[in-house]
């Protein structure tokens, strides 16, 4: 049950920001990312899925998509909007794709750590090779890069960021994991 409700909150929000975003390619966001939503729905048995790590992979969903109220562009913090997306993004990933790892695969601990980070920092290698393809294909308007509005070394930071999530999550298994195996 706490899955479906976690799965009918974000469709809910997903298309209501999608309806209101002042950022017109977020009205076709929904297309992209509500068969996401649904799908790691489907497949979280599969993927070895709690619910704390689905809600914690539709909380970075939703994070990004309140760049649908131009956050991406201007953001009231102390530092780029971006930034945080990219971490958050990497580090919630980091620890769902930890859990399916050693959920479905018989892997030593350190053998997981190390799988995660890489298939980790692979999916955020593949994301921004994707943005600079929509750029190209698109164009800047359309497009999920922008060079003119955005930050010169964006693909640069994001992987950064990227980093820091994903050696953040391995940092929380790692503690969790001494913490466990001190209990024993």
């Amino acid at each position: 049950m706490p899955y479906l409700v976690i799965a009918g909150v974000s469709t809910a929000a997903i298309v209501v920001i999608a309806i209101f975003a002042k950022d017109a390619t977020y009205h076709v966001a929904p297309a992209f990312l509500l068969p996401l939503v649904w799908g790691v729905y489907f497949l979280r048995s599969r993927l070895n899925l709690r619910p704390v790590h689905y809600a914690l992979l539709m909380s970075a969903v939703l994070l990004h998509m309140m760049g649908a109220f131009g956050w991406y562009q201007k953001w009231p913090g102390p530092f780029s909007f971006d930034i945080i997306v990219h971490y958050w993004f990497a580090l919630v990933v980091t620890l769902a794709l930890h859990r399916m790892l050693i959920g479905n695969w018989p892997l030593r601990p350190w053998q997981a750590m190390v799988l995660t980070f890489f298939v980790s920092m692979g999916l955020a290698a593949l994301h921004e090779i994707m943005e600079y393809c929509s750029y190209l294909l698109l164009g800047e308007e359309r497009g999920m890069l922008r060079p003119s509005t955005s930050y010169i070394l964006d693909t640069q930071r994001d992987l950064t960021n990227n980093l820091l999530g994903t050696l953040t999550a391995l940092s929380a298994v790692a503690v969790a994991r001494m913490r466990n195996r001190s209990r024993d």
